[in-house]
C-alpha cells in the first residue's frame, strides 16, 4: 500500500472540519455585522432558535461535502477502502458537525 492510502482519510476529515468551521463562523459574523442578529433578538427570537436556524442548513452542506469528498477520494484518487463505507461516512459527517460547532463557538468567543 502506498502512503496516500493512509494519509487521504485524515486529510479529507481535516479539510471538512476546517471548511465547515469557516462557513459556520462566517455566516454568524456576517449576520452580526449587518445587524440582523440584533434585530432578531429584539423580535423575540431565542439564541437556541438562531443557532438551530444556522445549524440545519450547515448539516445539509456537510452531507453534500462529505459525499463529494468520498466520491473524489474513491473515484478520482482510487483510494482502497477496508471496512464499512457507511460507518466511515457517518464518522466524516460527525467530524463536519464538530467543525460547525467549532466555528460557532469560535465566533461567539471572538465577540
Amino acid at each position: 500500500m502506498k502512503l496516500k492510502h493512509f494519509v487521504a482519510p485524515g486529510i479529507t476529515i481535516g479539510f471538512l472540519i476546517m471548511i465547515a468551521g469557516v462557513t459556520a463562523g462566517l455566516g454568524l459574523i456576517i449576520e452580526k455585522q449587518d445587524g440582523m442578529h440584533d434585530r432578531t433578538k429584539v423580535a423575540g427570537v431565542t439564541t437556541f432558535e438562531i443557532m438551530l436556524s444556522h445549524f440545519i442548513p450547515q448539516a445539509g452542506l456537510i452531507l453534500v461535502q462529505a459525499a463529494i469528498a468520498f466520491a473524489i477520494m474513491f473515484l478520482a484518487f482510487e483510494i482502497h477502502h477496508v471496512g464499512s463505507i457507511p460507518l466511515a461516512f457517518c464518522l466524516t459527517v460527525w467530524a463536519g458537525t464538530a467543525g460547525v460547532l467549532l466555528g460557532n463557538s469560535n465566533q461567539q468567543l471572538t465577540n
